[in-house]
């Protein structure tokens, strides 16, 4: 299109309004047309309508997008049009409504628009391409362009800034509350219990636990009629967007349900920024390793107490280990292994004879590697496995009043790490290393050691202590784990009085009781129990108790 044409035609006008993301407004969890696109709308009909020469063919609107990038679909429909002839000019508010990318605006204006005769004009910024001199089309509006932009890079740095110290002091930020939660009504950087769904995530633990593969547990609750964690928010009026592939209506499905069973939220623990994106241009996101994700415990009210949780993790190994998707799992499903080469037990049927017969053999031997057959009937391994937990069950019997104790104790975080000696030792060493660094340089300056030394054991002083403070970094996170367990021994006492007169055996029982089942030559079995670290930190508590009581005897 010439100049002389643009004198004469109408022009066809394209109304592009755009407005970010993070300045929508929303009201009553339903999304209400933003003011500033208003504004956008109002300001662009008034400079139309005072100009007879432009006919407004259609408005675009891209709402909720960011400026950073041209991948919008209002825009992208806009472009169409261009192209197709359908528009002849473009108004815009301003340069940062239609772009904040300072070489794909430039790109756009100095090129693109250019090329196909398409007039540009950006109302705030006093800029028409048509009358625009070459200062302001070469000099001035790639100025602008390149302000905004630097714009863009400053508020994404600052956002994450502000994100990061949020995080670490525990305040939710996320868009939305995990399914089970919901953000508390005094405090939207808090999320309490949701009772609508609080039951359905203690479903989902509770069959987990029974033994049910996570494709069972999604077809119980859809069977149910149970809303799927986005039918929920759906259906408590809240706009929800997921990065997730999602249909009309979405069904639980194995990997929601994996979703809930791995999500350490349920046990009170907040963990935020496992995700970012890679620059503040693109929409691609990443994840990060575990140890730069911000993980603050007992953060909020837990749904699922840690010892469910613990077992959940390890029923989903043996989930992922196991080769058909049945409604429940074996009976010894994952707990059953190989005394000596620690492999897991395979489940075999000897359909000879009247009834099948049901054995379990070396999994390495059935592959026919280097081991033997550890061969055991399943009938055999009930009867001494039953024995066994009963035998259990009943030495436990003494700490049923060795954790009422512990439990009137009120015991502290910072008495448990006083209990536990594991960072005595870790603790001196880094002294030790650190006085030892200390005298270096006068040694240095006495000539006992050469230069050469002293920078050599300086350097290896130095990697001491920062090995030291990894290892309390690693034994204060074991202890806060052993801290939680302690305060959970309800469980303990719980399932010594459930358990005490069992008479049959259940993948329920087994799994909260037994951490591993081996099996040795001659049908021998040894068993390792989940409790067996109670029983230590109980045992550890109790004598810290009987000692703090015959101190006070001496005081008084």
């Amino acid at each position: 299109m010439s100049k002389n044409n643009l004198d004469t035609d109408v022009l066809k006008v394209a109304m592009y309004l755009r407005l970010s993301q993070d300045d929508e407004k929303y009201d009553k969890g339903f999304k209400v047309e933003s003011n500033s696109i208003s504004n956008q709308r109002l300001q662009i009909n008034d400079f139309i309508d005072k100009n007879e020469d432009m006919e407004l063919i259609e408005e675009y609107v891209d709402d909720g997008y960011s400026g950073i990038n041209f991948e919008r679909p209002a825009f992208k429909k806009m472009m169409e049009d261009v192209i197709t002839g359908r528009i002849s000019c473009i108004v815009v508010k301003d340069l940062s409504r239609f772009g904040r990318d300072y070489i794909d605006s430039g790109r756009y204006l100095q090129r693109v628009f250019p090329s196909l005769d398409i007039r540009f004009i950006a109302l705030n910024d006093n800029y028409d391409s048509y009358t625009a001199s070459e200062t302001e089309k070469n000099l001035v509006i790639p100025f602008k362009s390149f302000i905004n932009d630097n714009y863009c890079r400053d508020t994404s740095a600052k956002v994450r800034s502000v994100c990061k110290v949020k995080r670490k002091q525990g305040q939710f930020i996320s868009n939305y509350a995990p399914y089970g939660y919901e953000k508390d009504k005094e405090d939207k950087h808090k999320i309490v219990i949701d009772k609508e769904a609080e039951y359905v995530v203690r479903e989902i633990f509770s069959m987990k636990l029974e033994g049910y593969s996570s494709y069972s547990i999604a077809k119980h609750l859809n069977d149910n009629g149970i809303l799927s964690p986005m039918e929920h928010k759906k259906a408590k009026g809240i706009r929800y967007k997921t990065g997730f592939s999602t249909k009309a209506v979405t069904k639980w499905d194995t990997p929601a349900v994996n979703r809930i069973l791995t999500n350490e939220v349920y046990i009170g623990t907040l963990q935020q920024g496992k995700r970012e994106k890679i620059n503040y241009k693109l929409d691609k996101v990443v994840s990060k390793d575990r140890s730069d994700w911000i993980e603050i415990e007992d953060n909020h009210e837990a749904i699922i107490d840690i010892y469910d949780f613990e077992i959940a993790q390890k029923l989903l190994k043996c989930d992922i280990k196991a080769k058909n998707v049945g409604e429940k799992a074996d009976l010894f499903s994952g707990l059953l292994f190989c005394k000596d080469c620690n492999a897991q037990m395979t489940k075999k049927v000897d359909k000879r004879g009247k009834t099948p017969t049901i054995y379990y053999i070396c999994s390495q031997y059935n592959k026919g590697k280097q081991c033997s057959r550890h061969s055991i009937k399943q009938e055999d391994l009930k009867v001494s496995v039953l024995e066994m937990i009963r035998h259990y069950i009943n030495s436990l019997g003494k700490y049923e009043s060795i954790s009422e104790k512990v439990r009137d104790m009120e015991v502290s975080y910072e008495l448990f790490k006083k209990i536990d000696k594991r960072q005595e030792y870790t603790k001196k060493s880094k002294a030790k290393f650190e006085l030892l660094k200390s005298a270096l340089y006068q040694d240095l300056k006495e000539g006992i050691i050469s230069e050469e030394e002293f920078y050599g054991m300086r350097e290896f002083y130095t990697n001491r202590i920062v090995e030291s403070e990894l290892i309390l970094e690693k034994q204060n996170k074991e202890i806060s784990r052993l801290y939680q367990k302690s305060l959970g021994n309800k469980n303990f006492l719980s399932d010594i009085k459930k358990y005490r007169n069992i008479s049959t055996l259940d993948r329920g029982l087994l799994v909260r009781l037994v951490d591993k089942i081996y099996v040795l030559e001659e049908k021998r079995i040894e068993i390792h129990f989940n409790y067996d670290e109670t029983t230590d930190i109980l045992d550890k508590l109790s004598d810290y108790a009987k000692q703090s009581s015959e101190l006070m005897k001496e005081v008084v």
